[in-house]
């Protein structure tokens, strides 16, 4: 059974890498002048989707979980017309959300290297626990952004962080990867 949680872990582990990398090369990568645009894009598309979830209610049989999300679409549409509205709202939101996620990161890492890396009996597996920790302290700090007047400072910072997280994904597969095979694992118990 543990094998087949670290397969399911690796692959998970090695889309949220890709993904995060292309993230933050986005973020640092991105002109100044289109960080507006694309916040206002943000907001038109959830406007969109919020219009789409107010369909599917009318059209559903309005059972509780319908409910729920029709919720939720209106909560949507409420932050896709303050992204519309309010001029460097969509700074704010990636700033927050780029602090909070090497936090959760970094607790998902440091969580997964005591269920998994710790007792599949790999050397080194503190290692993975540090780093996942630096980077808990790299997601507070990005809380206390010294640069938050420079829109390019602050794009360039979030991509770091969002990079970091990236390779620490990627680098916690060396201690997820199985190396006993799962026969060789029972014949041992």
């Amino acid at each position: 059974m543990l094998f087949k949680e670290l397969d399911k872990l690796k692959r998970t582990t090695v889309m949220m890498g890709i993904t995060l990398m292309l993230s933050g090369i986005v973020l640092m990568i991105i002109p100044e002048g289109y960080i507006p645009f694309l916040g206002e894009v943000t907001g038109f598309i959830l406007l969109v989707w919020s219009c789409l979830s107010v369909f599917e209610f009318l059209g559903s049989k309005q059972a509780l979980i319908h409910h729920i999300r029709l919720a939720a679409g209106l909560l949507t549409a409420v932050a896709g017309a303050a992204l519309l509205i309010f001029e460097n709202l969509f700074i704010d939101i990636v700033s927050l959300l780029v602090g909070t996620l090497p936090v959760i990161l970094g607790l998902y890492g440091i969580y997964h290297t005591f269920a998994y890396a710790r007792r599949s009996g790999r050397r080194g597996w503190w290692v993975l626990a540090m780093l996942s920790s630096f980077l808990i302290v790299f997601g507070a700090a990005a809380f206390f952004n010294p640069w938050q007047g420079s829109v390019k400072a602050n794009m360039t910072v979030m991509g770091v962080s969002i990079l970091y997280s990236a390779l620490l994904t990627l680098i916690s597969l060396i201690w997820l990867w199985p190396v006993k095979s799962f026969g060789e694992d029972e014949s041992n118990e």
